[in-house]
């Protein structure tokens, strides 16, 4: 936790975090310092993102509410495949992580794997984006990647969203890393660049033909 300058411990954030783990693609692992381990649960989701979830809970009870206020029975239906619905999406998403002596154990969507160090490349923590509706949305994830042979390579994704900020960080002070800088690192940068900013020309080209869609209405009507 970092403090402010009054003396006040200051909310750790993902951003922080992001900054203090290991967030490069191209980075491999050279030395374990100490086994330890990560686990994902529910107390941290709702430490996390409770006022979120909470949130998202009421404005959807409110769109249930009056949208089958006529019919209670769909209603309580609709509840209760909300809330199961919730429960599985915990549950498959629950996972841990061990650093062990002999390699890394980790176990996701009940399957349940071993790597040894001999065929780990790499631990990251990277950043990612999705849309919803134009809306940005950023999430972190820890990705494994592992050396099956000269063609292929297995890249196992856990989100973070479960997870202990803290935990998190020790968890990536526990081994070393390597970083290696390549051509093909500056390549996918230049190419990410380039895909945002086609994405934002997409985006203004799609609120001017709105814009221009509603004003040829208004003068189509007003003419009549």
């Amino acid at each position: 936790m970092e403090k402010t300058k009054k003396g006040q411990k200051s909310k750790l954030t993902w951003k922080n975090v992001y900054q203090k783990c290991n967030h490069s693609r191209f980075s491999q692992v050279t030395n374990v310092l100490e086994t330890a381990k990560i686990r994902s649960n529910t107390r941290n989701l709702l430490k996390n993102y409770g006022k979120i979830i909470l949130i998202t809970f009421i404005v959807i009870m409110i769109f249930l509410i009056a949208t089958f206020w006529n019919n209670l029975t769909i209603l309580f239906y609709a509840v209760l495949l909300l809330i199961a619905l919730g429960i599985f999406a915990i549950i498959y998403g629950t996972y841990y992580i061990n650093l062990e002596e002999d390699g890394v154990k980790f176990k996701i969507n009940f399957q349940e794997n071993k790597i040894p160090y001999n065929k780990l490349i790499g631990i990251y923590l990277t950043k990612k984006k999705k849309r919803f509706f134009f809306i940005p949305i950023y999430y972190y994830a820890i990705e494994i990647t592992e050396y099956v042979d000269k063609e292929k390579m297995n890249v196992y994704s856990f989100p973070t969203i479960m997870l202990n900020k803290k935990e998190l960080i020790q968890f990536f002070n526990s081994f070393e890393v390597k970083v290696i800088k390549s051509e093909e690192e500056e390549e996918e940068k230049l190419n990410e660049e380039k895909k945002s900013f086609h994405k934002a020309i997409g985006i203004v080209a799609l609120i001017l033909l709105i814009i221009i869609f509603i004003v040829s209405i208004i003068l189509y009507v007003s003419s009549n």
